[in-house]
């Protein structure tokens, strides 16, 4: 590899956010690693652009000799695609993203859709993709379909490392707490929020200081106006940015980190705090689901004010809380990677070696799997589910389930409270970031008598089904799972399971039929949706990592597969009904047209326009309320035949 590389950053590389720091110490790294790297800081204003931005980010390109290697921070490229496609043949570029630019609290929708399209425009030109956690993988890939603008290069994820330090030590009885929060003073960062859950805390010993540079004006006003309308200004201090030395001090005298953010592409001061040996108090916005590690703080929802609340005065007045919490943070201190481990991992990134590539598309968006866990939950074959539960009845307890391709445990939030008696599940996906979510969703719940269950989750891929945890299972589901496989494991799955006479329940089985319905949800004839359907369903049947994909008949394959190993077979119609002008339904519908939009211009690429118009008409009429979608699924459950 050339070992010069040069680093534009938007404005002042010296700013002490969550980026640049970021960036500051990966360029650490490289260099450590023999690399040369030239860090160049552009003039004008980001992510909205203006003329002064727009030449600089063209005259540090020009200056560039034919082949080098540039990496552009995010902030600096999303917004002027046109000035990086100018050298995309002769440079070889690297996009570093934070998180998507339109993901942005405060944004009109409007400037959304556009800083969305502009980066993803920008990045269908560079050679590679960096982003700093999964989360932003998922959320590029979701961002991809919904606006039909796909994705080639390779995505790595590098999360941060961090820097050892001493442990804070932890406030003795009597103590007043103090609460740290660094955070940008922006809307994202939701201090805001943070001012009216302390105004909730019922207990008086606490203290809040919060460090952060002002990076909007007015929304730094209103935390402040906000804090003397409470009266909490001797007790909720903003102290600004401040140095390296100064924000060590303050993590020294901190007991609890507290990130209150309605969004974070990682959320580095999460792990900043953990290595300090701090509790963290934050949201389940963005990344920060993945950044906090389970037993080392407490998340709430994000903007939920009451919670939030909660959470902190539960801190403040539970000693006991404290002590579990700090626990908590000292085994996961003990897992923190560090930035040395994080640049060799960037360095092979940019080598085109990284260990943690994606392509976009290439695993399910967990926004996907959220927006459509609902309209699944309406959909599913309750019948089926209360059969299941009168043959567990006949098990011995606890009764195990395994759930394959768990995603961020959907399934499991539908049954388990369905079905009575003990329960121990075994969740399998080979996305570690989900199954750490499925894990957590899935702690709190209770089987149908009040039971709390057994979870345990395992990161591996299914081409092959002889993991001991599988093979120990009573029952086997899946949801939305089985137009992924081909037949030869179709065939696998029914034998594996006749060999350990197990339960099978499969839902939501696409059967290859979708149409648009009108307002009267009657079904809309037209040949543009029968041209898209015809070319989607030849998409199905393409390799998905586990054979020759079977699509919508991957269901009845599955019926013949088990009816033939001698299991007395039920199924049941489950499909979607997502009415014209619902509102709580169009966010799916939208998804849906542009997921089908991607997958037949794959299929048909010399139809791409056709594609394109159809995508337009249909939205702007889902839109406008005019059509709803019904899309076929069918539901299954096999049990073992009798012993006679």
């Amino acid at each position: 590899m050339n070992q010069r590389l040069t680093l534009l950053v938007a404005g002042d590389p010296n700013q002490r956010t969550g980026g640049y720091i970021y960036d500051a110490h990966i360029v650490d790294a490289l260099r450590e690693q023999g690399l040369s790297v030239d860090v160049v800081g552009l003039e004008g204003r980001f992510p909205q652009a203006d003329d002064t931005a727009k030449r600089a980010l063209a005259s540090a390109l020009d200056t560039l000799a034919d082949g080098e290697r540039v990496i552009i921070d995010g902030l600096a490229m999303g917004a002027l695609p046109d000035v990086v496609a100018r050298h995309t043949d002769r440079l070889d570029i690297t996009s570093l993203l934070h998180h998507p630019l339109g993901d942005e609290q405060g944004l009109s929708s409007e400037e959304q859709q556009q800083l969305h399209r502009s980066e993803l425009t920008g990045l269908a030109e560079v050679a590679r993709i960096i982003v700093t956690s999964r989360f932003t993988a998922r959320r590029l890939s979701e961002l991809a379909s919904d606006y039909s603008l796909p994705i080639t290069a390779p995505i790595t994820v590098v999360e941060p490392g961090v820097a050892q330090a001493p442990v804070s030590p932890a406030p003795a009885a009597g103590d007043t707490i103090r609460l740290l929060c660094v955070a940008t003073l922006t809307p994202r960062k939701g201090q805001d929020v943070l001012v009216k859950a302390l105004a909730r805390v019922a207990s008086e010993q606490w203290q809040c200081d919060c460090y952060g540079g002002v990076r909007d004006t007015a929304f730094s006003a209103s935390v402040q106006q906000l804090i003397d309308e409470h009266r909490l200004a001797e007790r909720i201090t903003l102290h600004g940015e401040c140095d390296a030395d100064t924000l060590e001090a303050a993590y020294q005298h901190a007991h609890a980190l507290v990130l209150p953010s309605w969004y974070e592409g990682y959320g580095m001061v999460v792990t900043e705090a953990l290595v300090h040996g701090l509790p963290v108090i934050t949201t389940t916005g963005g990344a920060l689901r993945d950044t906090l590690p389970e037993g080392a703080g407490i998340s709430v929802a994000p903007g939920d004010a009451d919670a939030l609340g909660a959470a902190i005065d539960n801190f403040c007045s539970n000693e006991a809380l404290r002590t579990e919490l700090r626990a908590g943070v000292a085994l996961a201190r003990g897992e923190l990677n560090d930035w040395q481990a994080a640049g060799v991992e960037f360095a092979k990134a940019l080598k085109d070696e990284g260990t943690a590539e994606l392509t976009a598309g290439s695993q399910f968006a967990a926004s996907w799997l959220t927006l459509r866990e609902a309209v699944d939950g309406h959909a599913r074959s309750e019948a089926l589910v209360s059969r299941l539960d009168a043959w567990l009845a006949t098990c011995e307890a606890p009764v195990t389930l395994a759930d394959l391709g768990c995603g961020r445990g959907s399934n499991v939030q539908f049954l388990a409270p369905r079905l009575s008696g003990a329960q121990r599940w075994a969740l399998f996906d080979h996305d570690d970031a989900l199954l750490r979510e499925a894990r957590r969703r899935a702690m709190p719940l209770h089987d149908a008598t009040g039971q709390p269950l057994q979870v345990e989750t395992h990161c591996t891929s299914l081409a092959t089904l002889e993991h001991p945890a599988l093979q120990a299972a009573d029952v086997v589901s899946a949801s939305a799972l089985i137009d992924l496989v081909s037949q030869p494991w179709i065939d696998m799955l029914a034998q594996q399971c006749a060999a350990h006479r197990q339960a099978l329940l499969v839902s939501l089985s696409v059967t290859g039929e979708w149409c648009f319905t009108d307002r009267d949800q009657q079904p809309i004839d037209d040949s543009e949706d029968r041209f898209v359907l015809g070319l989607f369903n030849a998409h199905q049947q393409r390799d998905k990592g586990l054979g020759e994909a079977l699509g919508g008949e991957a269901h009845r394959a599955l019926y013949h597969a088990l009816a033939a190993q001698g299991y007395d077979v039920e199924e049941a119609s489950t499909p979607w009904r997502l009415a014209a002008g619902s509102h709580a339904s169009q966010p799916l519908v939208s998804s849906l047209i542009n997921g089908w939009a991607e997958a037949a211009t794959e299929q048909a690429p010399d139809a791409a326009m056709r594609i394109a118009e159809w995508r337009t008409a249909r939205l702007d009429a889902v839109e406008r309320g005019q059509i709803g979608v019904w899309v076929g699924h069918r539901d299954l459950l096999a049990l073992p035949a009798v012993k006679g």
